[in-house]
C-alpha cells in the first residue's frame, strides 16, 4: 500500500481506477447527484466503463455512493458511455451511451461500434430501473459514423429535446437534435453542420438558456492547436447565441452561427474537458467539467501509482453576461475554510500550511495593468505582461505540462484553490480560468513569491468526502 500523498481532499475523485466526464449532474429530490466517468480496476482507465455517483445535500459534504449505472446489457457491453439527467417528471431519469465494439476486422469509426442511447429511471436516486433502448445506429442519419454519442435532454415549451454530438463519415463536426413528446419515442429534428471547419467530432453537447439568449456548449475535436487558443489537443467551450436558435431558427442561420471565432473557452488551463452545467433549487446555474483531458501528452504518473487518476473540477457558478461567461467556486465551499492566515505577498514570501488552501489575492486597482510574477514554489509561475496571463512549468512537476496562455486586459484579482495535486486559478472573478494537475515534491507547502503588489487571505481546507469504499492500491 502506497500512502496517498496527491490524492484530493475536496474535489470528487475515483474511489480506486481511472474517472472521466462528469455524467447526469443534477440536483433532484433532496440532493445534488453527481455520476462520472468510472473504471474502477484500472488506474490507466482499462475495461469497460460503468458510472461512478456521488451526492450532497448541501453541496459541501459528498458520499461515494457506488456504481450507479453498469454495462450489463447487450447495448452497452463494451461502456456505460456519457449521459445527461432529466428531473423534471417526479423521477430521476437518466439518458446515455451504450458502446457496443463488435468483434472483427473494424476500424470503430465507421464500420463496427454501436452507439445506442440508453434511459432508465430512479424513484429514490439509487436504484434504478431496467434499462431501455431508445435509439440505435439505425436511428441516425446515414452520413453518419458510428461515432453519435453524449445525449443531453430539456424541456422547453412543451416539447423535450435530445441533443447528440456526432461524427460524419467524411469526418465532420456534427450535432443531432431529436424532438419528443414523452422522451421515449424520438424523431429527428435537426442535423446541425458547422458551416465552418469545426475540427471532425462534436462531443458532450450541453444547452442551456439564460433570458434573451442561449448558450450551446460542446467540446471540438480536430481542431488545430493554436498558441492562445485551442492549446490544448481538445477543446471545451461555448457559444452564445440568440434565444431560440438552436431549436427555432432556419437550419441555415443557426449553421452560420456556429463558427471557431465566436467559440469560448471554458478553461486556459492543461487539464479540463467535457463539462456538464445544471441548475440549483435556488436558479444558480452551476457548471463541473473533468479535470483531464483525453489524449494529453503530459501524464499522472505519481497518481497512477498511488492506484487512482482524474478528478473533477469544483462545482462553479456561472454568470453570464453579453459576450462572455464568468465562473466562479460556488460560495458553499468557504464552508470548509479553516483559520485564516495572512498572505502579505506585497511585502514578503509566504510558505503555505500544507497543500490544501483557498488563497484570495488582490492588488490596487492602479496596479491592475501592471506585468507581475507570481511563483509556486521553484516548480510553476504565474506571469503577466502586456495584456497576457501565461501559466508556465519550469521542471517535471507538471509531467510534461509546459505553458498556456490567457489574453487578459487587467489583472485585479486571483482566487487560487489548491488540492494536493490540482490547481484552479480565478482570474478577476472568473473571467478567466486555468486548471492543471501539480505534483510538488516539496514536503512543508508551497512557496509563494510576487512583485504584483498583491495582499491577501489563505484559508487551509477541511476535507469534503466520505467514501466507505477501499483505499486505492498501486496500479
Amino acid at each position: 500500500m502506497i500512502t496517498p500523498r496527491y490524492r484530493h481532499h475536496f474535489h470528487l475523485l475515483p474511489p480506486a481506477g481511472w474517472l472521466n466526464d462528469p455524467n447526469g449532474s443534477c440536483w433532484w429530490g433532496d440532493r445534488c447527484h453527481i455520476f462520472f466517468q468510472y473504471a474502477p480496476d484500472s488506474p490507466h482507465g482499462s475495461g469497460s466503463k460503468c458510472w461512478g455517483h456521488y451526492t450532497s445535500r448541501d453541496l459541501i459534504r459528498w458520499d461515494y455512493e457506488g456504481i450507479a449505472v453498469a454495462p450489463d446489457s447487450p447495448y452497452d457491453c463494451s461502456g456505460a458511455y456519457s449521459g445527461t439527467a432529466y428531473t423534471g417528471s417526479g423521477s430521476l431519469e437518466l439518458f446515455y451511451t451504450g458502446n457496443v465494439k463488435h468483434p472483427g476486422n473494424y476500424d470503430y469509426i465507421n464500420e463496427g461500434r454501436g452507439h445506442n442511447v440508453l434511459y432508465l429511471k430512479s424513484a429514490d436516486g439509487l436504484s434504478f430501473s431496467p434499462k431501455e433502448v431508445l435509439l440505435t445506429n439505425e436511428d441516425y442519419p446515414a452520413a453518419m459514423s458510428c461515432h453519435v454519442r453524449d445525449p443531453k435532454v430539456w424541456q422547453a415549451d412543451g416539447c423535450c429535446y435530445l441533443l447528440l454530438g456526432a461524427r460524419t463519415r467524411d469526418s465532420q463536426a456534427a450535432l443531432l437534435l431529436y424532438r419528443s413528446s414523452d422522451r421515449k419515442h424520438w424523431t429527428l429534428a435537426r442535423d446541425i453542420r458547422p458551416e465552418a471547419p469545426f475540427g471532425y467530432m462534436l462531443e458532450c453537447p450541453d444547452y442551456f438558456s439564460c433570458g434573451e439568449s442561449e448558450v450551446l456548449a460542446f467540446c471540438p475535436q480536430g481542431i488545430p492547436q493554436g498558441t492562445e487558443k485551442f492549446q490544448n489537443i481538445y477543446s471545451s467551450g461555448y457559444l452564445i447565441l440568440p434565444e431560440g436558435a438552436l431549436t427555432d431558427a432556419p437550419s441555415d442561420t443557426l449553421n452560420k452561427c456556429l463558427l471557431p471565432d465566436r467559440f469560448q473557452e471554458w478553461d486556459q488551463g492543461f487539464d479540463f474537458y467535457a463539462p456538464q452545467t445544471f441548475s440549483l433549487p435556488d436558479g444558480r446555474r452551476v457548471l463541473i467539467g473533468w479535470a483531464g483531458v483525453p489524449d494529453a501528452p503530459y501524464d499522472n504518473l505519481p497518481a497512477v501509482a498511488e492506484g487512482w487518476q482524474h478528478s473533477l473540477t469544483l462545482l462553479r457558478e456561472l454568470t453570464v453576461t453579453p459576450d462572455r461567461i464568468l465562473q466562479y467556486p460556488i460560495r458553499e465551499l468557504e464552508a470548509l475554510r479553516q483559520a485564516p492566515v495572512s498572505c502579505p505577498l506585497e511585502k514578503q514570501t509566504v510558505l503555505t500550511p500544507g497543500f490544501s488552501f483557498d488563497l484570495e489575492l488582490e492588488r490596487r486597482t492602479a496596479l491592475a495593468q501592471q506585468a507581475f510574477t507570481l511563483r509556486f514554489s521553484s516548480d510553476l509561475v504565474l506571469t503577466f505582461a502586456e495584456g497576457m496571463l501565461s501559466l508556465r512549468f519550469l521542471n517535471n512537476t507538471g509531467r510534461g505540462r509546459t505553458i498556456r496562455h490567457g489574453v487578459c486586459p487587467q489583472v485585479r484579482e486571483l482566487r487560487i484553490l489548491m488540492d494536493a495535486s490540482l490547481l484552479e486559478i480565478y482570474v478577476n472573478r472568473g473571467a478567466l480560468v486555468f486548471t492543471t494537475r501539480w505534483y510538488p515534491e516539496n514536503a512543508r507547502g508551497v512557496l509563494l513569491a510576487s512583485d504584483g503588489g498583491f495582499t491577501g487571505t489563505l484559508w487551509p481546507m477541511a476535507d469534503s468526502i466520505r467514501c466507505d469504499a477501499p483505499l486505492p492500491h498501486n496500479g
